[in-house]
């Protein structure tokens, strides 16, 4: 794969991502390249792995891009009228690709880059490189419309409020404890909504979407807790709670945690 790239570019990531072909190897891959200005310009590659790496999508990051999870594993990016939606393989690989990818964004924005102006002229290098065969091809852009298909929730849920809310704070608290319990870069999103749906005995296609959000949430709060000085800790309630991580960090006893921001 790192042959595809140009000398002077970086690969920031590269997340497998499920195919509708089984055995068919497909990578999101994240490029950056510091341009004359010494800004940074990021662009999304597809990237077919069979025979030999190939490139089947070009997707340069501007100002407008949007990055939304699509309630089923995976997420969307939007930019200058393109949408795509891609399938990590696991959580983990999900939640990499979404850090990776709304750093980009924010540096598009921030510098505002846009269609049409004078950045990114170095991604016609891999545009002129897209080689993948016409199936490979077909499959980067299948999923375009794969959101408006699905179809949408149903009018009773809007009628019972408390009852959803019920459900949600019962997924919320399940859901932590699914997740402390497989390993998050082996297993899927639908893997841990399976999952949920045996423990809770209930169909939870409708809450998909949060559930997946849900998962980003714990995700970040999982990350572990920075050492700002000798012995204090800046992380989260659930570093605070995770017994395995306070005693490697040398914690005989927790006194207690405060809330510093509180919505």
């Amino acid at each position: 794969m790192f042959y595809l790239l140009r000398s002077d570019d970086t690969l920031k990531m590269a997340v497998k991502l499920e195919s509708i072909h089984a055995g068919r190897m497909r990578y999101l891959v994240v490029v950056s390249c510091i341009s004359k200005q010494n800004l940074e310009e990021s662009c999304l590659l597809g990237v077919d792995c069979n025979k030999r790496a190939k490139i089947g999508l070009v997707l340069p990051v501007w100002a407008d891009t949007k990055i939304t999870l699509d309630g089923d594993g995976g997420f969307s990016v939007s930019s200058s009228e393109r949408h795509h939606i891609f399938k990590p393989v696991s959580v983990q690989a999900m939640w990499s690709a979404l850090q990776t990818l709304h750093k980009a964004s924010a540096k598009a924005r921030e510098y505002h880059y846009f269609m049409g102006g004078l950045t990114h002229s170095w991604i016609e290098y891999y545009e002129k490189k897209i080689e993948s065969d016409r199936s490979c091809l077909n499959e980067w852009y299948a999923m375009d419309n794969l959101e408006s298909r699905r179809p949408p929730s149903p009018d009773c849920l809007r009628s019972r409020p408390m009852e959803r809310e019920i459900t949600e704070q019962d997924i919320r608290v399940k859901l932590k404890e699914v997740m402390m319990t497989v390993d998050l870069d082996e297993v899927t999103s639908k893997y841990i909504r399976t999952r949920l749906e045996e423990d809770l005995d209930m169909d939870l296609h409708e809450y998909k979407s949060f559930i997946d959000q849900e998962m980003i949430t714990i995700l970040g709060q999982m990350d572990a807790a920075t050492e700002i000085f000798d012995h204090l800790y800046l992380g989260s309630e659930w570093n605070a709670s995770n017994l395995e991580e306070l005693q490697k960090n040398g914690f005989v006893e927790r006194l207690k945690y405060i809330k510093l921001f509180e919505k």
